[in-house]
């Protein structure tokens, strides 16, 4: 049996299971993971830049730490390690690919929680 897409259980042990806490946290992360991601997927496909590819990469997984999509952290942390080495840009890409299907796959039950906190705290 695989993982479940979407883990919060770390996003609700830093919180304290305070809703609004993870409203805000679900929130900027709908807000501003989707640009890193696209940048990211830019830099991937249309260059060779393995720096700009590192930093991006290494941004991204902090983000991913605490909202936790089924092995973006791990896809993540591979493709910082092998941009740092200037590597295996098709499993680069292949970890890319595998990261945007699982994100895609998430937004849906980030978006329900979100709805969920809403409902737990009406004062979000």
């Amino acid at each position: 049996m695989s993982a479940p897409i979407l883990d919060l259980d770390y996003l609700n042990e830093i919180s304290g299971g305070d809703p609004k806490y993870v409203y805000e946290v679900l929130t900027l992360f709908v807000e501003t993971f989707p640009a890193g991601l696209t940048n990211l997927e830019t830099l991937i496909r249309e260059t060779d830049d393995y720096d700009a590819i590192h930093k991006q990469a290494h941004t991204l997984k902090s983000s991913a730490g605490i909202v936790r999509i089924r092995g973006m952290f791990d896809d993540l942390s591979r493709i910082d390690m092998l941009a740092r080495n200037k590597s295996n840009k098709e499993e680069i890409v292949a970890r890319l690919d595998n990261i945007l299907f699982n994100f895609n796959k998430a937004i849906p039950f980030i978006q329900a929680e979100r709805v969920k906190c809403r409902a737990a705290d009406p004062g979000i």
